[in-house]
C-alpha cells in the first residue's frame, strides 16, 4: 500500500512538472512570437507605425480613465492610515518621530507597485482579457490575418505599450494621493506645517530608490501585459465556454507573476 501510495504520488507530481514546463514553453514561445510580430511591425510601412501610436494612445486614455479614480482613493486613505498609525498607536509604543521614512522606504518602493498593480489588473487587464478573448473565440484574430494584418502587433503591442507608458503615471499619482493622506493625518495628530513636512521628506529620498522603482515598474508593467495577453491567446477559435477560466488566469497569473518580479528586484537591488 506504501509503495502504491508513493508510486501515484510521483506519477501525479511528474504529470505537474511536465504540465508546468510545457506551459512555460509555450509562455516562450508566445514572447519570442509577440516580439517578432512586434519587430516586423515597427518596421513596417509609415501609416501602419501611425496606427500603432494611435491604438496605444487609446489604450493608455482607457488605462488612466479605468483606474486613476480607485488609484486616488485608496491613496489618500492609505497615506492617511499611516499617519494615524504611526503617530497613534506606534508612538504609545515608542515609535520615530518621523512617517517620511516609512513613506519613502516602505510604501514608496514596496506597496505602491503592488497597490497598482492590483487596481490596474481590476480596472483594466479583466476588462480588457474578456474583449481579447471574445475576439479570439469569435474568430476576429484569424480575420485580421486575412487581411495582412497580424493579432498580436494590432491587439498585442498597444495593450502592453499602454501598461509600460501608463504605469509610471499612474504609480505618481497614487503615491502623490498618499502624500496628501499622510499630511492630513500628520496635521490631525502633530500639527506640522506643509513646509517642514514636505523638506523632511526630501531629506529621506535616495536618488538610487527611484533607479530600483523604476525597473521594478518597468519589469511589472510588461509581467502584466504579457501574462494577461498570453492567457487571451490561449482561447481556441468557439471557445466562448472557455472565457471566464482564460480571464481568470490571467488577472491571477498577471498578479503573481508580477509581484513575484517586484520581489526579485528588491532582493537583488534592496
Amino acid at each position: 500500500m506504501t509503495l502504491g501510495f508513493f508510486e501515484a504520488a510521483l506519477g501525479r507530481l511528474g504529470r505537474v512538472g511536465i504540465k508546468f514546463f510545457k506551459r512555460r514553453i509555450e509562455q516562450a514561445s508566445f514572447a519570442g512570437r509577440l516580439y517578432i510580430e512586434g519587430l516586423i511591425g515597427f518596421k513596417g510601412s509609415r501609416p501602419r507605425r501611425r496606427l500603432i501610436r494611435k491604438l496605444t494612445l487609446y489604450q493608455i486614455l482607457i488605462v488612466f480613465k479605468s483606474s486613476v479614480l480607485l488609484l486616488s482613493i485608496f491613496g489618500l486613505l492609505l497615506g492617511f492610515l499611516w499617519a494615524v498609525i504611526w503617530y497613534g498607536t506606534l508612538a504609545n509604543l515608542g515609535g520615530a518621530t518621523t512617517l517620511n521614512g516609512l513613506l519613502i522606504s516602505v510604501h514608496l518602493q514596496e506597496i505602491s507597485p503592488i497597490l497598482t498593480t492590483m487596481v490596474v489588473i481590476i480596472a483594466y487587464c479583466g476588462p480588457m482579457s474578456l474583449e481579447l478573448v471574445w475576439l479570439k473565440s469569435s474568430g476576429e484574430f484569424s480575420s485580421l490575418r486575412l487581411m495582412g494584418a497580424s493579432p498580436e502587433h494590432v491587439l498585442g503591442w498597444p495593450r502592453t505599450l499602454a501598461l509600460i507608458w501608463a504605469f509610471p503615471g499612474l504609480i505618481l499619482i497614487f503615491n502623490l494621493f498618499a502624500l496628501a493622506g499622510a499630511y492630513w493625518g500628520t496635521v490631525s495628530a502633530i500639527d506640522l506645517p506643509l513646509a517642514e513636512f514636505g523638506s523632511d521628506l526630501l531629506l529621506a529620498v535616495k536618488p538610487f530608490k527611484f533607479f530600483m522603482l523604476a525597473v521594478k515598474i518597468f519589469i511589472i508593467s510588461v509581467s502584466v501585459g504579457f501574462f494577461c495577453l498570453y492567457n487571451c491567446w490561449t482561447i481556441p477559435e468557439g471557445g466562448y465556454n472557455l472565457a471566464p477560466g482564460a480571464v481568470r488566469r490571467a488577472m491571477c497569473e498577471a498578479f503573481v507573476y508580477s509581484t513575484l518580479a517586484g520581489v526579485l528586484v528588491t532582493i537583488l537591488y534592496g
